[in-house]
């Protein structure tokens, strides 16, 4: 069955906002299916999951999904350093305001696979595919890891209810560690790998930064070390971009080329993913 991509392929940027909206609209409407939170966050991940699924199944044949990776192993483990950097420093500065504080429990883990599995349908999952398929340009790459980053950035936005500065402070912020996931996911091609780190992260402050509850401030104040926090987590915005450099861009090409087989799609149409032909 032919379907039809008219939307993507005239107006690129607007299907992947569209991608965004639509994902987190499915994310919430999963929640709602149940009273308990541990439930809703285990059906967000799920949600995150299937939608993912459901864009292979839209583009098939041309496009593989976002699971595999299409880069060695050993090039992933570089590319994780800088977030393992980062999560290292952030444990340190949750330990400079709370101490040795450890508070493990089945909802802090669900709610850090729900930030890992469906934000990264979200933000990621579906609208990176979109733009390294249907964006033209050279800086293509550029723009699909801004764009992306900005709205991750703008939905922690939540996080500053009642004027809360810092919230707005972190929000911002975000937008560093929203360029380091597209980076990432743009160099390896496997959406895995930023789950994992989302993962990671979000269950470290969960259970060892004792102003979190249920996710959610409850009482920050500022501190030097969320102040420092910030700081680290906006200074992944230059790691992002350093790991999208025009330097790299033809091997970022060359994974996507890999992830679009366009010799197989349904339109029999040259959109962009080939416009960078790796040199021999």
């Amino acid at each position: 069955m032919k379907r039809n991509h008219a939307l993507s392929e005239k107006l690129p940027l607007l299907s992947m906002l569209l991608s965004i909206a639509a994902t987190s609209l499915v994310c919430a409407l999963a929640a709602s299916f149940s009273s308990s939170e541990l439930v809703q966050y285990l059906l967000i991940s799920a949600a995150g999951i299937l939608c993912m699924l459901a864009q292979k199944w839209w583009f098939a044949p041309a496009f593989k999904g976002v699971f595999r990776a299409e880069v060695p192993l050993r090039e992933i483990g570089l590319l994780c350093v800088p977030f393992l950097i980062q999560l290292l420093l952030s444990w340190l500065l949750n330990v400079m305001d709370h101490g040795l504080f450890f508070r493990a429990t089945a909802l802090s883990v669900v709610m850090a696979l729900s930030a890992g599995f469906g934000e990264e349908a979200m933000f990621r999952g579906l609208a990176v595919p979109i733009g390294m398929r249907y964006l033209r340009g050279r800086n293509r790459i550029l723009i699909t890891a801004l764009v992306t980053s900005v709205v991750f950035a703008l939905s922690h936005l939540g996080n500053a209810k009642g004027g809360n500065v810092i919230g707005i402070v972190q929000a911002v912020a975000t937008i560093g560690s929203g360029l380091l996931y597209a980076a990432v996911f743009l160099r390896t091609g496997s959406i895995m790998v930023t789950v994992a780190m989302h993962f990671l992260i979000d269950w470290m402050y969960f259970v060892t930064n004792p102003a979190l509850q249920n996710g959610e401030m409850a009482n920050m104040g500022v501190t030097a070390a969320v102040i420092i926090s910030c700081i680290v987590d906006l200074s992944m915005s230059a790691v992002g971009l350093w790991l999208i450099r025009p330097a790299v861009r033809e091997k970022i090409e060359a994974v996507w080329q890999n992830k679009w087989d366009l010799a197989d799609s349904d339109d029999g149409t040259d959109i962009g993913v080939r416009q960078y032909q790796p040199k021999h």
